[in-house]
């Protein structure tokens, strides 16, 4: 068969009449059924799968995911970033996703924050994170908040090199004032 195809045309054409005859002729798999269906299309009969509009697929196939522990306050990294995510789970394993310009927090399959994110494609982290966004959660600690927690920090490389940069300032014994004795 494929060998006397001469072109695309015709090997795309041969392939749906072997999918066809796969589907209607009767099939190993459903020979000992007891209804006497035979066949891949006898068995499906008027069912079909659903249709996943091209949104949902995108947002099936193209995010980006991870797993991180928050730390006692309830801060976790990514990349070269600290942010907030929910100090009532201290020290457990959150889910973190990117899509859509969106980093998201889960834990549990409940959203625990969401900040706008923009993407660095060449180096894979984030370039900026902004806007925090927290949600109330059945883990939100019922004590009130002293400070904004939702802040978010710079970039921890960008604070490391700040601090490497700066030059040690050397101390220098000033002079004290004598009064000569009288």
């Amino acid at each position: 068969m494929w060998q006397q195809c001469a072109n695309t045309e015709e090997a795309v054409e041969v392939h749906r009449e072997l999918i066809r005859d796969h589907n209607r002729l009767p099939h190993f798999a459903h020979l000992k059924r007891d209804d006497g269906k035979s066949s891949p299309l006898e068995v499906l009969g008027s069912s079909r799968g659903a249709e996943i509009d091209k949104t949902g697929l995108h947002q099936a196939f193209s995010r980006k995911a991870w797993q991180r522990r928050t730390n006692e306050r309830g801060f976790i990294r990514v990349g070269r970033w600290k942010i907030y995510i929910e100090e009532g789970l201290p020290k457990t394993p959150v889910e973190v996703t990117y899509w859509g310009g969106k980093l998201r927090a889960e834990y549990r399959q409940e959203k625990l924050a969401e900040y706008d994110c923009r993407w660095n494609k060449k180096e894979q982290r984030p370039n900026t994170i902004e806007k925090p966004k927290h949600f109330e959660t059945k883990f939100s600690s019922r004590q009130p908040e002293l400070f904004e927690v939702g802040w978010l920090r710079d970039p921890i490389e960008e604070i490391r090199a700040e601090r490497k940069s700066s030059k040690r300032a050397y101390s220098e014994q000033l002079k004290l004032p004598f009064s000569k004795a009288a």
